[in-house]
């Protein structure tokens, strides 16, 4: 795992950026929706990827116009090209499960 997702992701500020951001899309998944169907978003996902040059810039990574709330499927596809279960979770709160 990068060490961007060990610092930020288990910050207050992304917990509650987060969390803000699903009740934002009534916790749906965005793609899913966009095709007429009603997944529940697990994941928000940032449309910029972080790295360690920009996850402290807010304007990247707590801007809601770079996030995208999608169902699991849909976030594996977006990282891994297919929808495979992988070996982690991330929670509703924003946590990785492994």
């Amino acid at each position: 795992m990068r060490s961007v997702s060990k610092s930020f992701y288990n910050s207050k500020d992304w917990k509650l950026c987060s969390k803000q951001y699903l009740q934002s899309v009534n916790h749906w998944c965005e793609r899913c929706k966009a095709r007429g169907i009603y997944e529940p978003a697990r994941v928000v996902h940032h449309k910029i990827w972080l790295s360690e040059d920009n996850y402290k810039d807010p304007a990247i990574s707590l801007n809601f116009d770079n996030l995208e709330a999608l169902c699991q499927t849909c976030h594996n596809q977006k990282h891994f090209g297919d929808d495979t279960p992988r070996r982690y979770e991330i929670t509703p709160d924003g946590r990785l499960i492994f």
